[in-house]
């Protein structure tokens, strides 16, 4: 009786052991001074829609960059010994949720969706049926196939990923099959590590088939870390368009690089030279690297005819220089459809020393080579993802303030050593929750500032993110981040701020006062060294980035200056003035920053038109300064009046 009690103890204890290892993760003379510009249109960017062995050793360590759990793994529901996540439904809604569901697309979706099945039930096709249920089975990027999503972007990244073991198996915090059917996935979203847990509930079709994502051998890695990141952005549906770069920043974390192969401004063609050898100095380095099929010029037509599809992310698997020979080895993530054109693998004229130096395919596997001088007729851009064993990093959260008071979006940044540094700052929405497909781009700008207040480097853009890449001595530092959101639109966003660099750092907070932002942006027009003399003193500096453009007038003489100006030509901007027509008077010594216009619409050109002309005043009756129409208090620390050096 008592060791059938010691032996019904024991087992009691086995079970809660592995439940619980199952659920551990303006009178006076006048100066003639006129200026009437017209600037060329600055083209909208084109939205952007390898890697080999690195070192063994641990590229990241859980406890840096796990900063936060999305889900709790309290009150799990267990079903026949098997976890059923509670947050995320085998529900129609969690294919398209709310109003996504009630329109043509979200009935599409779900549509597809018979049913959900465990894996053990779900038909594996014959080629797969001999493997056993494996998360992992020795994965490679011929393995991960596209379903019926629209999801090319994370499909292409994942199966980048998949060509360095180290960083796939860094996704997936559970390390193997869990008959228990619980999976812990750790993504980056919008710049901030979070843990999602799923069930292996998946969605099939009504032959039981996979009808989203799979992976070939049985392997449970693509569809999981698809649901991870279904569930963390709200549906399946919401993945089903997307960028590279968002692809490789969710699965890695890591600082991108977005290199453009055309631009519709014929005075600003890229220079595919320098492009050419990024990527072949990217591939050396361990870099992961994707390319978007894109070009309006284009019938999707002819890209059928030349085996692409258009619209459509594919990743770079190589690139070669042999002799004169420029060659990129790309992967369709569908796994089949391959290059027709020439290097293609039924190319009758390969030179036989050419072809004995590459391994070219010998199946319709999706994988080919193409010369790089048809690349830019066919992609739009190629996305470098910077994956670094030795990055020191610090991520950072915070909300925008507006320019009238502290300005809570300044940092300190120590660097000891000097270092290169690739500084993020990413729009994330309420702070709270993130819509990656309703939550619109915003106007986002980051200035670095040394300690003496020159700027070493500037960005500005309309996006969801934007990157500052940039080298710096031994020294203190500023980084301001913003938005003219906040002066636009009254609309405050959270953010995100994320620091790599190649040498150890400190970013701290700094709250500054709001004529911080005045000084750094006269420090971004000194910087773009663009002046304008307009004679007596005074001068016009401007600058310029993405079509967001500044206008400073520097008044270094003994009296004050009226100076009108007239924006009213220029097209798809917005004022942080509210107006397009100023006057303004600004007194000896002194400096202001006029006028900043910000990109309105992203798809769209921008075209920057002004006439400036100034006079200089009576000093007896005309000191004080004035403003007509009067600052947008919310702009107060853009347009206050600062002392000129």
């Amino acid at each position: 009786m008592e060791r059938r009690k010691k032996r019904q103890h024991r087992q009691k204890q086995q079970q809660q052991q592995q439940s619980d290892d199952n659920i551990r993760h303006a009178r006076s003379r006048k100066l003639s001074l006129s200026l009437d510009i017209v600037s060329r249109p600055s083209p909208s960017p084109s939205r952007v829609d390898g890697i080999r062995s690195l070192l063994s050793r641990e590229i990241y360590s859980l406890h840096e960059h796990i900063a936060q759990s999305s889900h709790s793994v309290g009150s799990l529901a267990q079903v026949d010994r098997k976890f059923s996540d509670p947050e995320f439904l085998p529900t129609p809604e969690s294919i398209a949720r709310g109003d996504e569901g009630t329109g043509f697309l979200g009935a599409k979706y779900q549509g597809r969706v018979a049913g959900w099945l465990r894996p053990e039930r779900i038909r594996w096709s014959s080629e797969d049926k001999q493997y056993p249920l494996a998360l992992f089975n020795q994965p490679h990027p011929k393995d991960i196939i596209q379903g019926r999503l629209g999801n090319c972007w994370l499909i292409a990244a994942l199966s980048l990923i998949a060509e360095v073991p180290q960083i796939l198996y860094k996704v997936m915090i559970t390390k193997r099959y869990n008959p228990a059917g619980l999976y812990r996935v750790r993504l980056c979203n919008q710049g901030i590590w979070q843990v999602v847990t799923v069930d292996d509930l998946l969605p099939v079709s009504t032959s039981n088939s996979l009808v989203f994502s799979r992976s070939k051998k049985k392997q449970l890695f693509a569809p999981l870390i698809e649901k991870a990141l279904a569930k963390m952005h709200g549906s399946y549906m919401t993945l089903k368009s997307g960028r590279c770069d968002e692809g490789l920043q969710t699965l890695t974390g890591e600082p991108c690089e977005v290199l453009f192969l055309r631009s519709s401004d014929p005075e600003k063609k890229p220079d595919l030279n320098q492009i050419w050898t990024s990527i072949l100095q990217s591939r050396t380095k361990g870099y992961l690297m994707t390319c978007p099929c894109s070009n309006k010029r284009f019938s999707e037509q002819t890209f059928s005819r030349m085996g692409l599809e258009s619209d459509h992310a594919y990743s770079i698997l190589d690139a070669r220089q042999v002799n004169s020979q420029r060659l990129v080895r790309l992967r369709n993530p569908w796994g089949e459809k391959e290059w027709k054109g020439a290097l293609n693998e039924n190319w009758t004229k390969w030179p036989k020393a050419l072809k004995n130096k590459l391994s070219t395919p010998s199946a319709n596997d999706g994988v080919f080579w193409m010369p790089w001088e048809q690349m830019p007729s066919f992609f739009s851009s190629v996305t470098i993802c910077k994956v670094n064993a030795n990055w020191h990093e610090a991520r950072k959260r915070g909300q925008f303030s507006d320019f009238s008071s502290t300005i809570t979006s300044v940092y300190g940044l120590d660097c000891p050593y000097g270092a290169e540094l690739e500084i993020e700052v990413f729009n994330a929405g309420d702070g709270n929750y993130y819509n990656r497909l309703k939550d619109p781009d915003v106007d986002l700008f980051l200035i670095l500032l040394s300690s003496n207040g020159h700027c070493r480097a500037y960005k500005h853009d309309v996006d969801y993110y934007i990157t500052l890449s940039t080298s710096v001595p031994p020294g203190r530092y500023t980084i301001l981040a913003g938005s003219m959101s906040v002066v636009n639109y009254l609309v405050y966003p959270a953010f995100n701020l994320v620091v790599h660099g190649s040498q150890p750092f400190v970013v701290h907070d700094q709250p500054s006062s709001y004529e911080l932002v005045a000084d750094a942006f006269h420090a971004v027009a000194l910087r773009a060294n663009n002046r304008q003399d307009m004679g007596g003193g005074v001068s016009i500096l401007t600058f310029d980035d993405n079509g967001n453009f500044g206008l400073v007038c520097e008044n270094k003489s003994n009296r004050t200056v009226r100076l009108s100006s007239n924006f009213q030509g220029s097209k798809n901007v917005l004022s942080s003035r509210h107006a397009f027509q100023m006057v303004d008077t600004i007194p000896a010594k002194t400096q202001q920053l006029i006028a900043i216009f910000t990109r309105k619409m992203f798809s769209n050109d921008v075209q920057i038109a002004y006439q400036a002309s100034g006079e200089l005043l009576d000093p007896d009756h005309y000191i004080r300064a004035r403003n007509n129409p009067p600052i947008p208090s919310q702009a107060l620390g853009l347009h206050i009046l600062r002392s000129t050096y």
